[in-house]
């Protein structure tokens, strides 16, 4: 018989037989020819909308309850609550402490009136003291050096800094502690309410508490109010080296703020002690920690450190690491005020930190805390209800057990399209097809981030989200959604020559974003990463989802599947959402002191889309579902194309604010500067006066143009930096690698109390290729030096520290070292000396060096000019400055 003719339908469409080689995949299923036609239809357009509506909603959700706080306890209510923290009392001590203003080390408010004050709180808490406690006060006066490697790498060398350090113990006693730590500090113009006076009023509050406690102590509690962590970690490091009770200390609780208040988060635990991980889960009401954030702070991709880090590597101590992040604008601002600090943070980590430490003062590890060292642990909080952590050996158990799982998944689907006719060429052919193009649309959306990042950047409306953080949604939220859809459908037509059925499509795209994260947590295995349990999410419950469907709910179709997959993808979402919302919460006010050297638009644009892409995973292949996923996607194009549109012709773009109620001002870092340039004789070759402005944002200094009429003169800072060392500047800190774009206006001369001296008290010749140079320094409180042998030199030692010298950035191919110098009492004279290796008979210049001076206190921090100069910025804006001086040699 011959074959019969094509069959055509009322509109003339012309129907084939499908291919041979090219039959549909379905999971098998039970039912009648009419239930395979109707699995086989796309699924109504209006419940991807609900879909993606329902989205915004849980990201809604995850905001509102992430920002709730407890109630916060008053006085009044102590009667009622004994032993509870108060929050309004260590408010109202906050208020006086801030009240004293800026406490920069070496300045009176920071020796004199705030050690009183602490002094005093801590005396009326000792005579109310309950006689079954033990309190003992020390005041520790130290001086010390050592290495740093942070930033660029710097040697500190300081004298006199203060510690004020109270120990309440039994009367008893114990041979073991804790030690709780804050800094009563501050940076230059700071009256530091959050960072760090709330944590030390906590402390305050903590003492007074265990003091009235009925039962005495198991071991002792040291609480180290130190006076100099703003001049990076020296009091730390001088009470951990030295301090008479340093050696007894088996674990340290660390209090930090990098924002006025929010939640705090445990940001760092350990090394190797996951027994300070269990006490924290078993004691404290409202949990927040994240192995991830410990990971990302260590990589250094964070501008900041604490003393937690001086405790472990000098002192040994493992401890756990705190501090409060949210609202990070007032951060080393002169708004960080106690008024910025609400009473349900302190409220919320006062109740934490006093579950903490009670916990931990009865803990039996700590009587051989080297027995329970048992390496490093995974850990998490679950939606901020508990916490969850395992070490990670026992995670290498449950990836590697999740990874058999995951491939047995995708080979039980690979078996069921070959009982139907797929062969398993085939399957594996669109299987990793699925996966590639998960994969390029990951890449095309970052693609479109950094050209829009860059674009924006051209066009001069940048950060528009630091005020206004609903911009990420529009400009990278959207794009990480839009983007990778187009490419899926775009592939999607030629797939489905092969694969006729959308929810077959579904399938294979699920298995390949299931396959791509089976490969990320293989290698967050094999590399030992602690952030490996987000990988682990993403494969465990689409595995699981995808073993129920196979094994138990084969004849469930079209919505009760698609609600099969939302209900197992719901919790990975939800704290995948929850972790990432905090951390662009983070990130956003850090992009305003990164320093203009760093694109903030282009940095924030590439996290937030590869956040948004990992986390959209599973989403994206929804859209091959929809009816008509063109409504779909044109209304999200609207969305963003009219964002952008509004973002750059009206103001709503304006990245900053001045409103006291929500401030996210530009800041603005300027030194009232002198520079002096000697030469190989000693002679003066030039001497010049300026501003020095120190770009901390992409948008400076152009957003005061205008405003500020001595912006318009301003020249960049280029060509000195390969004519001097350290561009010839007034660097407070070795921050050269990151904050490179600055600019110089000329100003009329500084006023300054104390002369800078730089002698050479003498030359010596070790050996025939060694020589010894020794020095005098004289100059105020706060000193830098800067250090750079020719090429053809090479600094062995140098009598700062016994240690090798630490090495900075290159300077023309030369080495470069930075020393910062600091004392907290009196004027100290400074010598040293430097070792250097020359060649044989070498009589030329051996090395250059700079030395600063920073007047970062007192009346003579700030000159005229400077002052005239910070009144014409406008209130959007908040500017830190001091006089300064830079004079460089040549020997």
């Amino acid at each position: 018989m011959s074959p019969s003719p094509p069959r055509s339908d009322r509109r003339g469409v012309r129907h084939r037989g499908k291919p041979k080689d090219a039959p549909e995949f379905l999971p098998s299923h039970r039912g009648d020819d009419k239930g395979r036609q109707k699995f086989g239809l796309p699924t109504p357009t209006f419940h991807l909308i609900c879909f993606l509506v329902g989205l915004a909603v849980v990201f809604g959700i995850i905001v509102y309850v992430e920002k709730q706080l407890p109630t916060p306890l008053m006085v009044e209510d102590e009667a009622n609550n004994p032993g509870r923290f108060i929050a309004e009392r260590a408010k109202n001590t906050l208020v006086n402490l801030t009240n004293i203003g800026p406490r920069v080390t070496g300045s009176y408010e920071n020796e004199v009136l705030a050690v009183n004050f602490l002094k005093n709180a801590i005396s009326l808490t000792m005579q109310s003291a309950k006689p079954i406690h033990k309190i003992e006060v020390d005041f520790q006066k130290i001086s010390g050096s050592f290495p740093l490697t942070f930033l660029d790498g710097m040697t500190h060398v300081y004298h006199d800094v203060q510690n004020v350090i109270v120990k309440i113990g039994s009367l008893k006693g114990s041979d073991h502690s804790i030690l709780m730590n804050c800094h009563f500090d501050t940076v230059s113009d700071s009256p530091g309410g959050s960072d760090d006076g709330a944590s030390c009023v906590l402390m305050l509050e903590i003492l007074r508490l265990l003091s009235q406690a009925d039962k005495p102590l198991v071991h002792n509690l040291v609480l180290l109010f130190n006076g100099a962590e703003e001049n990076f970690m020296q009091a730390s490091h001088g009470f951990i080296t030295k301090h008479k009770w340093a050696k007894e200390i088996r674990a340290v609780v660390n209090l930090e703020s990098c924002g006025a208040g929010g939640r705090e988060v445990m940001f760092q635990s350990g090394p190797n002690h996951p027994w300070l991980m269990r006490i924290y889960s078993e004691n404290v009401g409202y949990p927040f920690a994240s192995s991830l954030a410990q990971e990302i702070f260590q990589s250094g991709f964070i501008p900041g450190d604490t003393d937690y880090r001086i405790f472990r590597d000098f002192g040994g101590v493992p401890g756990l690491d705190f501090a409060w992040y949210l609202n990070g604008y007032v951060y080393h601002t002169k708004n960080d005020n106690a008024a910025h600090v609400p009473l349900g943070s302190l409220q919320r980590t006062g109740d934490n930190m006093v579950a903490l430490v009670s916990g931990l003062l009865s803990a039996e590890e700590l009587s051989n805390t080297s027995k329970h060292k048992e390496g490093r642990i995974v850990f998490f909080d679950f939606l901020g209800a508990f916490i969850m952590f395992w070490s990670l050996h026992a995670g290498d158990f449950l990836n590697v057990i999740t990874l058999a799982l995951s491939m047995y998944s995708m080979m039980s689907n690979m078996k069921e399209a070959i009982n139907r006719g797929l062969s398993q060429k085939q399957y594996l052919k669109q299987l990793l097809s699925c996966a590639g193009t998960a994969l390029q649309s990951w890449l095309l959306s970052l693609f479109v981030a950094v050209a829009l990042a860059l674009s924006l950047t051209a066009l001069g409306r940048t950060m528009s989200w630091y005020a206004r953080p609903i911009w990420i949604i529009f400009l990278y939220v959207l794009p990480s959604l839009i983007f990778p859809m187009i490419l899926l459908l775009y592939k999607a037509q030629k797939q489905r020559k092969v694969v006729v059925s959308p929810w077959t499509l579904f399938q294979l795209y699920y298995d390949s974003y299931q396959l791509v994260w089976s490969i990320m947590l293989l290698l967050s295995t094999l590399f030992r990463v602690q952030s490996g349990f987000i990988p682990l999410f993403w494969v465990i419950f689409p595995t699981i989802g995808n073993l129920i469907r196979i094994k138990v709910f084969q004849h469930w179709r079209d919505w009760k599947w698609l609600l099969l997959h939302a209900t197992m993808m719901f919790l990975p979402f939800v704290q995948c959402a929850y972790m990432t919302l905090n951390a662009v919460q983070l990130f956003i006010p850090i992009m305003g002191r990164t320093g203009a050297a760093n694109n903030g638009e282009l940095i924030l644009a590439v996290l937030c889309t590869v956040m948004f892409c990992l986390l959209f995973s599973y989403i994206i292949p929804i859209i091959l579902l929809v009816r008509n996923p063109k409504q779909v996607l044109t209304l999200l194009i609207s969305i963003f194309v009219g964002s952008i549109l509004a973002l750059i012709f009206t103001p709503l773009g304006f990245p900053y604010s001045g409103d006291p109620a929500s401030l996210a001002q530009q800041r603005f870092a300027i030194l009232h500067a002198e520079r002096s340039f000697h030469d190989i004789k000693g002679d003066l070759i030039n001497r010049e006066t300026g501003f020095w402005i120190v770009d901390l944002d992409i948008n400076s200094p152009h957003t005061v143009r205008g405003i500020v009429p001595e912006m318009d003169r301003i020249q960049p800072v280029t060509t000195d930096c390969d004519k001097y060392l350290y561009c010839g500047m007034p660097y407070f800190i070795p921050i050269l690698s990151f904050i490179w774009k600055t600019h110089w206006v000329e100003a009329p001369p500084i006023s300054v109390p104390i002369n800078t001296t730089f002698n050479i008290l003498s030359r010596e010749k070790l050996s025939q290729s060694v020589q010894r140079l020794t020095f005098n320094v004289t100059g105020p409180d706060h000193m830098g030096l800067m250090i750079s042998p020719v090429k053809e030199a090479e600094l062995l030692r140098w009598s700062i520290l016994e240690e090798p010298p630490l090495a900075g950035p290159k300077w023309k191919g030369r080495e470069t070292y930075f020393v910062y110098f600091s004392y907290a009492d009196k004027p100290k004279a400074w010598v040293f000396s430097l070792d250097l290796r020359v060649p044989e008979g070498w009589n030329e210049a051996v090395v250059d060096i700079a030395l600063t001076s920073h007047f970062v206190h007192g009346p003579h921090q700030q000159s005229q000019p400077f002052k005239d100069l910070v009144r014409q910025f406008p209130a959007w804006t908040t500017v830190t400055g001091w006089q300064s001086t830079y004079k460089s040699f040549i020997y």
